[in-house]
């Protein structure tokens, strides 16, 4: 009988371990912030706090928001040209008709993301959490998808992606 406890036990703590490992880690969720975050033009925005944010038509070019959240955050129309936005959650942000040219978004989640209309020329998207984002309408020209998870995603030409579109819409 304690054999058997004891297989339980391991067998539950492989699956939360497996678990664990599948679901992205959210970025800036350990509570660290960064106090200075301005939303204004070449920020020092890493571990920024800038959930639900109204930053529409904001001119916020050449910025670092590495790691920060900016989940549900409205983007719609801001520049951000040129800016680093590494592990930064932008789930269900709105991003539609953004300058995202030359975006560094490597590993960020913009799981269920507006990109209707987003200009993301020269955007750096590998391994990016794109799954249930809608690029209806999106410039994705030059732009690197490697190890980007388009799961659900609407493409740029209205159709969903399968399952298992990694590094682009399948």
């Amino acid at each position: 009988m304690t054999r058997i406890r004891s297989l339980l036990c391991h067998s539950a703590a492989f699956s939360l371990l497996t678990v664990m490992l599948a679901v992205p880690a959210l970025a800036n969720d350990k509570g660290v912030v960064n106090p200075a975050c301005k939303a204004e033009p070449e920020n020092q925005c890493a571990f920024g706090e800038l959930r639900n944010a109204n930053l529409a038509g904001k001119d916020l070019h050449d910025g670092n928001y590495d790691t920060a959240r900016l989940d549900g955050a409205n983007l719609s129309g801001a520049n951000l040209r040129g800016s680093s936005m590494q592990v930064a959650n932008l789930s269900k942000a709105n991003l539609s008709k953004a300058n995202l040219e030359r975006v560094h978004l490597h590993a960020a989640q913009l799981m269920g993301a507006d990109l209707t209309g987003a200009n993301l020329t020269g955007a750096i998207m590998t391994k990016t959490f794109a799954m249930g984002a809608n690029f209806k309408g999106a410039t994705l020209t030059r732009t690197s998808l490697q190890g980007a998870d388009f799961s659900g995603a609407t493409w740029t030409d209205g159709r969903i992606c399968a399952q298992g579109s990694i590094g682009g819409c399948k």
